[in-house]
């Protein structure tokens, strides 16, 4: 197909010939009406008439056919489609994110405030970490980031890759619930809610991340942003694989220290919660369910991977760690150069239109001719 489109491609001979007709055509119109029968009234006398003199529209008649006369010369341009060769560098800034989010039994304990009312730690971290991709209150936005998701719960698994569609992010992150829960209440007793596989869920991220690092080193378009990696991990308790697992499950330290190896940086969240409003809360109808942060963990991971722990407390210290974690994290992804070869063409066009309306507009107006 190119070689057609090359082979019988208009040459430079026929765009002059056909703006040299176009340059004519003002001549047809204006003598046109010689060649055919014009409309005719019988008057006795038409000398007063003529001794008005000629009106500064009929004086200036002639910008009708030089405007359809240009119309048609920029339509003649368009349509050879003139290259440009335009082009514009663009520099953006971002990294690729990995939200690690537990969603164990114990993330439904409901000691956080959401919007004055009580909530669980879930909902809380949902609803904070959709404002910290979006852009919402305090929190600026990551627009150019790849955002991702991996939740851990007795497994570990991937619901959203890294992605900049940021909107399906958001709609798989409401989805999102703690095994045996639908839309925010519990409808059974599910044993995947009773383990936290820490130590899995960094090694699963991490190879999202290393593959989205790979394309980004061999220049796959849109993976720009993964020269720059960081895994965000929020959980509310410690490592405890299922019973099965133990003896060959990941250590989350030595996870995070593979993380390291491949540039990868990883900053902890404990959810801590509010004492007072734990001990009002409800947990539904199969118990209450606890667990205790392991803080030394959760530090030494942030620390063996260059990252940072932060210690959640309440709904506002979520988003001041996410602030903290936004300005901690702002990479530019270089310059990405644009061409706009069809940038002439597309002005061309625009400008054929804006003259058709011109004459027609005048036309139907100020030069109105009847019949």
């Amino acid at each position: 197909m190119e070689y057609l489109s090359e082979r019988f491609a208009p040459g430079p001979l026929f765009g002059w010939l056909c703006i040299v007709f176009a340059g004519l055509l003002p001549m047809v119109w204006l003598h046109g009406r010689r060649f055919g029968r014009l409309p005719r009234l019988r008057f006795s006398s038409i000398d007063l008439l003529e001794s008005l003199g000629p009106t500064f529209a009929s004086r200036t008649r002639v910008v009708i056919p030089l405007l359809r006369s240009a119309t048609i010369a920029a339509l003649i341009i368009a349509l050879a489609r003139p290259q440009s060769g335009g082009a514009y560098k663009d520099t953006r800034q971002g990294i690729a994110i990995q939200m690690v989010l537990d969603v164990s039994g114990s993330m439904a304990e409901e000691d956080f405030l959401i919007k004055g009312s009580q909530a669980r730690r879930l909902d809380a971290v949902k609803t904070v970490f959709e404002d910290f991709v979006l852009g919402r209150g305090a929190l600026r936005g990551r627009d150019g980031d790849l955002i991702g998701m991996t939740t851990f719960a007795m497994f570990a698994d991937t619901p959203c890759p890294l992605t900049l569609d940021h909107g399906s992010l958001g709609d798989l992150l409401e989805q999102t619930e703690i095994p045996g829960w639908i839309d925010g209440r519990q409808v059974r007793e599910d044993a995947e809610a009773g383990n936290t596989s820490l130590g899995d869920a960094i090694v699963v991220a991490t190879d999202v991340l290393r593959r989205a690092g790979e394309q980004a080193a061999a220049g796959v378009p849109g993976a720009e942003a993964a020269k720059s990696r960081v895994m965000i991990l929020l959980t509310d308790g410690q490592d405890n694989p299922p019973d099965f697992a133990k003896r060959t499950a990941p250590n989350p330290i030595e996870a995070a220290r593979l993380a390291a190896t491949l540039g990868i940086r990883v900053y902890t969240i404990g959810a801590v919660g509010s004492d007072e409003l734990r001990r009002r809360g409800g947990y539904g109808l199969f118990g209450r369910p606890r667990a205790q942060v392991d803080e030394a963990t959760l530090k030494e991971i942030a620390r063996v991977s260059g990252g940072k722990y932060f210690r959640a407390t309440d709904t506002q210290s979520l988003v001041t760690i996410y602030d903290e974690i936004d300005k901690l994290e702002r990479t530019e992804t270089g310059e990405r150069v644009f061409r706009d070869d069809v940038y002439a063409c597309k002005v061309a066009m625009l400008t054929g239109l804006a003259l058709l309306l011109a004459e027609l507009l005048l036309a139907n107006t100020r030069y109105r001719r009847v019949p």
